[in-house]
């Protein structure tokens, strides 16, 4: 029974559009574990203190809901080709926002199986306390690159990952094994700002998609070029992506806001802004911070 009910989420997922999905237990390993306490001694989150207020959750997801026994990862290629003008903005941020599609698409699928297989189950779309590029290599999507992304060998980097908590157990798949970054370091040098470490992991202090995104200050306190909201970078020098597909969801093909100059959009008022923005991502910067980082550009232009 309980290998009928995994080839059948496994069915209709895939049915569903999405690329990719593995399934894993609850374990986080040791190594994992030290190396996320390591990155919060050292400070290395900025001021997303959230980060270390729940860490004891994303070591233990069992934290995060008591019944869990399994854990699915699902994946979703979001890649489209862009032609920038004088500014630049994350691929990601260009479509939809990632966390309500996924989510509904999800949802939907599981209130039918669940009906169907007596489970319970919750749903992440990088909104909660877990680890997903962790249950992502357990469930054997992909491995973690040096930039301390998720990439996949034929779909690169660029994937939104959701994850699914079961209150059944299901056989695990084969975590992915191989390190495919090898000795090329082309993310570590590429990156302008030197905020990717040697473990893995990001010094948010550093890292341009921080200052664009997370941080709520009013002033930017590093120099950086032309990114106004995210920073690809290490993705877009990265081997891995030099064959990336183009995405498949509509959703996700969002260009338009690039038709705008780096002018239009500082001159933009408040609710042509969130006409503009409405229902992406780079609406999580709200109207103040994006004005801030695009004076930010200017001033570094000039």
């Amino acid at each position: 029974m309980k290998a009928l009910i995994k080839e059948e989420i496994k069915k209709r997922i895939l049915e569903f559009g999405f690329d990719l999905i593995g399934f894993t237990d609850t374990q986080i390993p040791d190594h994992i574990k030290k190396t996320y306490i390591y990155w919060i001694e050292n400070n290395y989150f900025g001021d997303m203190n959230y980060m270390k207020q729940t860490m004891d959750k994303r070591l233990d997801i069992n934290k995060v809901w008591k019944d869990v026994k399994s854990v699915i990862v699902v994946g979703k290629n979001y890649y489209k080709s862009i032609q920038y003008k004088n500014y630049k903005i994350s691929i990601y941020a260009l479509s939809k926002d990632y966390h309500k599609v996924i989510k509904k698409k999800l949802l939907k699928i599981f209130m039918e199986l669940s009906k169907e297989f007596q489970f319970n189950f919750k749903i992440y779309v990088d909104t909660g306390p877990i680890l997903e590029k962790v249950f992502a290599q357990k469930a054997g999507i992909g491995w973690q690159g040096k930039n301390s992304i998720l990439i996949n060998p034929k779909f690169g980097s660029y994937i939104f990952l959701g994850v699914i908590l079961l209150d059944i157990y299901l056989e695990p798949d084969k975590p992915f094994i191989y390190d495919f970054c090898g000795k090329c370091n082309r993310c570590i040098n590429a990156c302008p700002t030197n905020a990717i470490l040697d473990n893995r992991t990001i010094d948010a202090n550093k890292c341009i998609s921080y200052w664009t995104i997370e941080y709520k200050g009013d002033e930017i306190k590093i120099k950086f070029k032309d990114w106004i909201f995210g920073c690809d970078i290490c993705q877009i020098v990265c081997p891995w992506n030099n064959k990336a597909i183009e995405t498949d969801w509509e959703e996700f093909k969002i260009t338009n806001v690039l038709n705008y100059s780096l002018e239009e959009l500082l001159n933009l008022k408040e609710n042509e802004y969130n006409e503009l923005f409405k229902g992406m991502p780079i609406k999580r910067a709200n109207y103040k911070r994006f004005k801030r980082n695009i004076n930010h550009i200017i001033n570094l232009q000039d």
